[in-house]
């Protein structure tokens, strides 16, 4: 099984990340400069760990910047 950018958008939904914010992301574009901040981004791993029961203890917020890194990212501990 892997994960695509919808399957990130949806978690994020369910973690209540705002709409106006989930409406205007790109892929490629840093989710900081996107509006997520510093609460988002544990809470959207965490809800990750639950849904694909993987661990993402060493997800590194300096390699893992856009909606692509996490994709990715997700995509080798699924393995």
């Amino acid at each position: 099984m892997k994960i695509s950018a919808a399957d990130v958008i949806a978690i994020m939904k369910e973690v209540g990340i705002d709409e106006a914010i989930i409406k205007g992301l790109k892929n490629d574009v840093p989710l900081l400069s996107q509006g997520l901040d510093s609460i988002d981004l544990p809470a959207l791993a965490a809800a990750t760990e639950t849904k694909y029961r993987i661990d993402l203890s060493e997800i590194d917020a300096v390699k893992v910047k856009t909606i692509d890194d996490y994709v990715r990212f997700v995509n080798e501990k699924i393995k």
